[in-house]
Protein backbone atom coordinates (compact mmCIF):
# COMPACT_ATOMS: atom_id res chain seq x y z
CA UNK A 1 0.00 0.00 0.00
CA UNK A 2 1.54 3.29 -1.00
CA UNK A 3 1.23 6.17 1.46
CA UNK A 4 0.15 9.17 0.54
CA UNK A 5 1.64 12.27 1.03
CA UNK A 6 0.28 15.54 2.24
CA UNK A 7 1.19 18.69 1.36
CA UNK A 8 1.27 21.54 4.06
CA UNK A 9 1.48 24.86 4.42
CA UNK A 10 4.67 25.08 7.10
CA UNK A 11 7.71 26.01 6.02
CA UNK A 12 10.41 24.13 7.38
CA UNK A 13 13.81 25.42 7.98
CA UNK A 14 16.64 23.54 8.86
CA UNK A 15 17.82 24.57 11.90
CA UNK A 16 21.49 23.31 11.61
CA UNK A 17 22.03 25.16 8.13
CA UNK A 18 20.87 28.59 9.30
CA UNK A 19 21.47 29.07 13.16
CA UNK A 20 24.09 31.43 12.97
CA UNK A 21 21.71 33.97 10.86
CA UNK A 22 18.98 33.02 12.88
CA UNK A 23 21.23 33.92 16.67
CA UNK A 24 22.50 37.65 14.87
CA UNK A 25 19.01 38.19 13.86
CA UNK A 26 17.92 38.36 16.69
CA UNK A 27 20.72 40.09 18.46
CA UNK A 28 20.08 42.61 16.17
CA UNK A 29 16.79 42.67 16.76
CA UNK A 30 17.69 43.03 20.71
CA UNK A 31 20.27 45.75 20.09
CA UNK A 32 17.38 47.93 18.67
CA UNK A 33 14.57 47.09 21.26
CA UNK A 34 17.31 47.64 24.40
CA UNK A 35 19.33 50.42 22.60
CA UNK A 36 19.16 52.92 25.45
CA UNK A 37 20.79 50.45 27.46
CA UNK A 38 23.01 49.65 24.47
CA UNK A 39 24.40 52.63 24.10
CA UNK A 40 25.19 53.51 27.79
CA UNK A 41 26.95 50.59 28.05
CA UNK A 42 29.13 51.22 24.86
CA UNK A 43 29.91 54.59 26.26
CA UNK A 44 31.04 52.88 29.57
CA UNK A 45 33.01 50.73 27.92
CA UNK A 46 34.76 53.34 25.53
CA UNK A 47 35.22 55.71 28.49
CA UNK A 48 37.12 52.33 30.30
CA UNK A 49 38.88 51.83 27.28
CA UNK A 50 40.16 55.76 26.89
CA UNK A 51 40.74 55.71 30.44
CA UNK A 52 42.85 52.76 31.77
CA UNK A 53 44.00 50.91 28.24
CA UNK A 54 45.22 53.29 26.78
CA UNK A 55 47.37 55.35 29.13
CA UNK A 56 49.26 52.06 30.35
CA UNK A 57 50.10 51.08 26.82
CA UNK A 58 50.84 53.98 25.09
CA UNK A 59 53.94 54.23 26.76
CA UNK A 60 55.04 50.45 25.72
CA UNK A 61 53.77 51.17 22.58
CA UNK A 62 56.10 54.11 21.84
CA UNK A 63 59.21 52.70 24.11
CA UNK A 64 59.06 49.25 22.02
CA UNK A 65 58.74 51.21 18.68
CA UNK A 66 61.97 53.72 19.75
CA UNK A 67 63.80 50.43 20.60
CA UNK A 68 62.87 48.52 17.51
CA UNK A 69 65.07 51.18 15.65
CA UNK A 70 68.17 50.96 17.61
CA UNK A 71 70.62 47.94 17.68
CA UNK A 72 69.20 46.50 20.26
CA UNK A 73 67.50 44.09 18.67
CA UNK A 74 70.84 42.65 16.76
CA UNK A 75 72.43 43.25 20.05
CA UNK A 76 70.17 40.77 21.49
CA UNK A 77 70.15 38.10 18.95
CA UNK A 78 74.06 37.80 19.05
CA UNK A 79 74.33 37.34 22.51
CA UNK A 80 71.05 35.17 22.81
CA UNK A 81 71.09 33.01 19.97
CA UNK A 82 72.54 30.06 21.44
CA UNK A 83 69.76 29.91 23.85
CA UNK A 84 66.74 31.20 21.33
CA UNK A 85 67.80 28.51 18.68
CA UNK A 86 67.89 25.62 20.97
CA UNK A 87 65.14 25.91 23.25
CA UNK A 88 62.57 27.74 20.95
CA UNK A 89 63.72 27.06 17.35
CA UNK A 90 64.01 30.84 16.61
CA UNK A 91 66.62 33.42 15.73
CA UNK A 92 68.23 35.58 18.68
CA UNK A 93 66.50 38.25 17.45
CA UNK A 94 63.41 36.49 19.18
CA UNK A 95 65.07 37.37 22.37
CA UNK A 96 63.67 41.16 21.85
CA UNK A 97 59.87 40.39 21.56
CA UNK A 98 59.70 37.66 24.45
CA UNK A 99 61.10 40.16 26.45
CA UNK A 100 59.16 43.18 25.56
CA UNK A 101 56.36 40.92 25.74
CA UNK A 102 56.79 39.74 29.25
CA UNK A 103 57.45 43.53 30.24
CA UNK A 104 54.78 44.96 28.55
CA UNK A 105 52.31 42.11 27.48
CA UNK A 106 49.79 41.63 25.06
CA UNK A 107 49.33 43.48 22.03
CA UNK A 108 53.66 44.66 22.51
CA UNK A 109 54.72 41.17 21.72
CA UNK A 110 52.69 40.81 18.70
CA UNK A 111 53.05 43.95 17.05
CA UNK A 112 57.08 43.07 17.54
CA UNK A 113 57.08 39.84 15.94
CA UNK A 114 54.98 41.20 13.27
CA UNK A 115 57.54 43.87 12.22
CA UNK A 116 59.75 41.06 12.37
CA UNK A 117 57.98 39.00 10.10
CA UNK A 118 57.21 42.47 7.98
CA UNK A 119 60.58 43.17 7.76
CA UNK A 120 62.27 39.25 6.57
CA UNK A 121 64.25 38.57 10.43
CA UNK A 122 62.15 35.75 10.81
CA UNK A 123 60.20 32.72 8.70
CA UNK A 124 56.48 32.69 9.21
CA UNK A 125 56.97 29.19 10.79
CA UNK A 126 59.22 30.98 13.32
CA UNK A 127 56.67 34.00 13.61
CA UNK A 128 54.36 31.94 14.70
CA UNK A 129 56.63 30.65 17.21
CA UNK A 130 57.30 33.59 18.52
CA UNK A 131 53.68 34.29 18.77
CA UNK A 132 53.04 31.84 20.98
CA UNK A 133 55.06 32.74 24.17
CA UNK A 134 55.69 36.45 23.43
CA UNK A 135 51.78 37.35 23.26
CA UNK A 136 50.55 37.44 26.95
CA UNK A 137 49.29 39.67 29.87
CA UNK A 138 51.97 41.78 31.16
CA UNK A 139 52.50 42.66 34.70
CA UNK A 140 53.00 46.21 34.12
CA UNK A 141 49.85 46.45 32.29
CA UNK A 142 47.94 44.74 34.35
CA UNK A 143 49.12 46.52 37.40
CA UNK A 144 48.55 49.98 35.56
CA UNK A 145 44.52 49.31 34.72
CA UNK A 146 44.08 47.81 38.41
CA UNK A 147 45.75 50.92 39.61
CA UNK A 148 44.00 53.12 37.81
CA UNK A 149 40.50 51.13 38.74
CA UNK A 150 40.87 51.15 41.68
CA UNK A 151 42.00 54.71 42.39
CA UNK A 152 39.02 55.45 39.85
CA UNK A 153 36.89 53.47 41.91
CA UNK A 154 37.97 55.12 45.64
CA UNK A 155 37.75 58.34 43.81
CA UNK A 156 34.16 57.91 42.33
CA UNK A 157 32.31 55.78 44.53
CA UNK A 158 28.89 56.37 43.11
CA UNK A 159 29.53 55.20 39.78
CA UNK A 160 30.35 51.27 41.11
CA UNK A 161 27.56 49.55 43.02
CA UNK A 162 29.48 46.70 44.31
Amino acid sequence: MKRKTVKTNFIFIPLKKYALTIIFTLFAIGLVIFSKDNLQASKDGLSLWVTSVVPALLPFFIACELLSYTDIVNFLGRKLKKIMRPLFNVPGEGAFPLIMGIISGYPVGAKIVTNFRKNGICTKEEAERLITFTNNSGPLFIIGTVRYLFIWKYYHTDLFYF
